[in-house]
């Protein structure tokens, strides 16, 4: 029975004058110099700023190229924006946005057949956009779900679906909104789709629902200790997930590399609005 390692990597927030977390990349870099998987995912947040900093997503495009690996990646906020109705930092999503990850990364949704089983990215930001490109997205996603010929699928987005209830109507920009979730949801349980892998909250973090795996993958980048030791009673660490994919079963580990270091932005981002992009240039080393 072929068995696929495929890596999964989040949040890793790159930029050529804001390199907080290359320390923490440049572990990640050495873990895949010494284990190289068959494939690497990144699940969103590639670039410290991406949608008003060009330079951060050329960035961090170009850093996953220099890993010599075969990768796929989809869009985060710090990409692309958010959805204009659901946008925190103000950098609603746009064509303009969409075209510049175009044209850096590549797709902001497609579909890959990797041994046994589909898998699909998908562009989160557009979910409850009201944008032409998420009717597009929305057919993509029916028509790679019809077209899987029995394979599971393996579903990779920025945003998780939901954070504890999918009930939950609240407006939020921690999950996929809700007038978009219903539908997604719907949609994957309907479509063959056995596992959700996610990032955007910086937390490792294992949920189950309607038969669905449900993974946060951690960041390379930052993380709220306060925050998830209330809510969740555990230490966020950095690190990535590894998946084995083996016959119609998906499997995956958490990896913390030793030489990742916890970066707790909360004292900055109390004070600023909640975001990590209102720091300042870090001087030329």
């Amino acid at each position: 029975m072929t068995s696929v390692r495929l890596v999964q990597v989040s949040d890793t927030h790159l930029s050529p004058t804001h390199g907080y977390f290359q320390q923490n990349w440049a572990a990640f870099r050495a873990a895949m110099r010494d284990s190289p998987p068959d494939l690497l995912v990144h699940s969103g947040d590639i670039a410290f700023n991406g949608p008003v900093a060009a330079a951060d997503l050329a960035h961090g495009a170009a850093e996953l190229r220099a890993l010599g690996l075969p990768w796929l990646a989809i869009p985060g906020n710090h990409d692309t924006g958010e959805s204009p109705a659901f946008s925190r930092l103000n950098q609603p999503v746009n064509a303009e946005r969409i075209a510049a990850w175009r044209a850096q990364v590549g797709p902001n949704w497609w579909c890959r057949d990797v041994g046994a089983w589909r898998l699909v990215g998908l562009d989160t930001s557009l979910l409850a956009s009201g944008l032409p490109e998420e009717a597009a997205q929305d057919a993509f996603l029916a028509e790679s779900l019809a077209g899987r010929d029995g394979r599971p699928v393996l579903l990779f987005i920025h945003m998780p679906p939901f954070e504890d209830d999918p009930e939950d109507p609240k407006p939020t920009t921690a999950c996929v909104p809700y007038p978009a979730r219903g539908r997604l949801l719907a949609t994957c349980r309907q479509g063959g789709v056995k596992v959700i892998a996610c990032g955007h909250l910086h937390v490792y973090r294992r949920l189950t629902w309607q038969g669905i795996e449900v993974v946060w993958a951690p960041p390379t980048a930052m993380v709220d200790v306060r925050r998830w030791q209330q809510r969740l009673g555990c230490f966020p660490r950095p690190g990535y997930l590894e998946w084995t994919l083996e016959g119609d079963q998906a499997r995956h580990r958490l990896v913390e590399p030793p030489r990742m270091f916890v970066v707790d932005m909360s004292g900055w981002t109390a004070q600023s609005g909640g975001t990590v992009t209102t720091l300042p240039p870090l001087p030329p080393q």
